[in-house]
């Protein structure tokens, strides 16, 4: 029995030690994001196509600044920058960038959500491509104030960050 009650005590602090680390790493990823964001830099700028999987992605200027009008949202009233992303599918196959596969960041490091859910012309929901066709569609970004908020492409193979400055 004692050397149960030993074995469990360590096997509790095995566990608590590996939590810290992994907050730790977290923490760790969370700073590299906001220092992107102070230092506005990223892997690619405004304009410029990059490939990830099998997408040609281009993230334009922002579009314009919108107000979402859903009366029964949370999100009603609140004001968003529209950003067109063009995504052509250099694969073999019909696929879609999926939402799971980006991230976005304000400009104080936090991770924010895209309100794609309120408009019809999202990125978040756009249907398949066929290969060698493309479309261009909008990432709703929910605008906190002026900055740089980052864009980050992550399929745990390969990670492309960008930075769009939003003034308004």
């Amino acid at each position: 029995m004692k050397k149960f009650r030993i074995l469990l005590l360590f096997l509790s602090l095995f566990l608590l030690v590996g939590c810290n680390e992994t907050v730790e790493e977290k923490e760790k990823e969370f700073d590299n994001s906001y220092e992107d964001t102070i230092n506005n830099t990223g892997d690619y700028d405004i304009g410029e196509s990059f490939d990830f999987m099998d997408f040609e992605i281009t993230v334009g200027k922002v579009d314009s600044f919108v107000k979402i009008e859903k009366d029964l949202s949370n999100d009603n009233g609140k004001t968003v920058a529209k950003v067109p992303i063009t995504v052509k599918n250099i694969g073999t196959s019909k696929d879609h960038l999926s939402m799971f596969y980006y991230k976005l960041y304000g400009p104080n490091g936090k991770e924010i959500s895209s309100k794609g859910e309120h408009f019809n012309d999202s990125i978040d929901y756009a249907e398949d491509l066929a290969p060698n066709t493309k479309y261009t569609k909008y990432l709703y970004i929910p605008f906190s104030g002026n900055g740089g908020y980052v864009l980050e492409f992550n399929n745990f193979s390969s990670k492309v960050k960008i930075v769009i400055g939003l003034k308004k």
